[in-house]
């Protein structure tokens, strides 16, 4: 019984998020911990124009809306938590799929003025300290973080703001 309901929540995890090659079940950001960082609000444009990010905030957190010329549209929830200079948003699908499982996802930002960097911090180095450091389960090339997110959470602090938890960031442009 364990393991078709372990293959049921590996699937649905891995099949919410296209973007990032590790995921969380678990939410590393809670309520008590949740920043803001108006700078984040806007509208912003990348890949040349051709995605828009629209954020709102609400409080401390973040709705965000994902658009590409060619796909319909992706909604997410974020929350943001500070560590050091770092800022780390908590990014989960709000996209509702009976047959998938909402997952977290790790996004290390950079607001400055009319520019924003993101990354998502998925690089090999971090997936190799995270399945030495957390409970972990791999599918292909994709690492599902299992344990609880207070673990999550201190793994971040102490590995997420190195430059080799990311690749190169992509830079978005204020549109509004």
């Amino acid at each position: 019984m364990r393991f078709p309901s372990s293959v049921l929540i590996l699937a649905g995890a891995l099949a919410m998020t296209g973007c990032s090659s590790m995921v969380s079940l678990n939410p590393f950001v809670t309520d008590k911990d949740a920043v803001s960082d108006p700078a984040l609000a806007g509208v912003w444009s990348g890949d040349n124009g051709n995605s828009i990010y629209a954020i709102r905030q609400d409080g401390t957190s973040y709705t965000i809306t994902y658009m590409e010329k060619s796909s319909q549209a992706a909604k997410f929830q974020a929350r943001l938590v500070k560590a050091g200079d770092a800022e780390l948003l908590d990014l989960v699908s709000t996209n509702e799929d009976a047959f998938q499982i909402p997952v977290h996802t790790m996004v290390r930002v950079w607001p400055a003025g009319n520019s924003l960097r993101i990354a998502f911090l998925d690089s090999d180095w971090l997936k190799q300290n995270a399945a030495q450091h957390l409970a972990t389960t791999t599918a292909d090339d994709r690492l599902l973080i299992t344990a609880s997110g207070e673990a999550v959470r201190s793994f971040l602090m102490k590995f997420g703001t190195d430059e080799k938890a990311y690749s190169q960031p992509d830079l978005l442009e204020r549109v509004q």
